[in-house]
């Protein structure tokens, strides 16, 4: 019996709207009776996830921004690691970035130089949203991560490499949707989150249960006793993973059933 089931959200739990479905929160809900802890693990801020928590009777823990952030079902904090200072002058400037839209997260807030209202769509439910400001006037407020979004992936493809060949020492890259490139300090990852959930809660890797779809929840579901893939996810993740049972799509509540089916 598996007592943490581990969520991504986006592409997982979530469905076509980027909502959690009422059949979802029936069955999250039913999972603290059967003692069967809950966490969701994403690449969207501890704001908005938190938000999105409390549609739940009970609490998940939370891992944020990659793994950058880890909050118990109480919402204090348990882990945090912000990229490094010297690093972020230049993942935020430079022409390398034409054309790309840059966001940071810090621990409290989103900030953008540019808005961009569509990126609004995946925050209805939680009510999240950016500030508009100056990067150049951003005091010393640890970020956790920088994220690039491109509507075509190949300019995103080839801007990871550059990342990496002058900050790959000290910064970790990965994609949650093609069009979304994210940059935390090095290590951090959900799967690396995971381990410190886990211990915190007293599990074996083996009692735990993870769903996933994009390349950044790669790590989780190799740390977890059992991955699961959803049929929507990402062909790289697929195959660096070809061995995991894959199930439906999220767009029809496939993690909801999965677990009811388990239950």
């Amino acid at each position: 019996m598996y007592k943490l089931v581990v969520c991504d959200l986006d592409g997982t739990l979530l469905d076509a709207e980027h909502r959690l479905g009422g059949y979802t929160r029936q069955v999250l809900d039913a999972l603290p009776a059967r003692g069967i802890h809950l966490a969701f693990a994403t690449g969207r801020h501890f704001v908005d996830v938190h938000g999105l928590s409390e549609l739940l009777s009970h609490r998940p823990y939370l891992i944020s921004s990659n793994g950058a952030a880890v909050h118990d079902r109480s919402a204090r904090p348990l882990h945090c690691r912000p990229l490094p200072p010297e690093s972020l002058s230049d993942l935020l400037h430079g022409p390398r970035f034409d054309g790309v839209h840059i966001n940071v997260y810090r621990q409290h807030d989103w900030l953008v130089e540019e808005a961009r209202p569509a990126l609004l769509r995946f925050h209805r439910d939680s009510g999240f949203a950016y500030r508009v400001v100056d990067f150049r006037a951003l005091d010393a407020t640890p970020v956790l991560k920088v994220f690039y979004h491109h509507p075509d992936p190949a300019r995103l493809a080839a801007l990871e490499p550059e990342i990496l060949a002058r900050h790959g020492a000290r910064v970790t890259t990965t994609f949650s949707l093609p069009m979304i490139l994210e940059v935390m300090a090095r290590g951090v990852s959900k799967g690396e989150a995971l381990g410190r959930v886990r211990k915190a809660l007293g599990l074996r890797p083996e009692e735990v249960i993870a769903f996933g779809d994009a390349p950044n929840d790669l790590e989780m579901l190799r740390g977890a006793g059992k991955g699961v893939l959803m049929a929507n996810a990402a062909p790289e993740l697929r195959a660096a993973l070809p061995d995991l049972e894959v199930i439906g799509s999220h767009a029809d509540e496939a993690v909801a059933h999965y677990l009811a089916r388990w239950l």
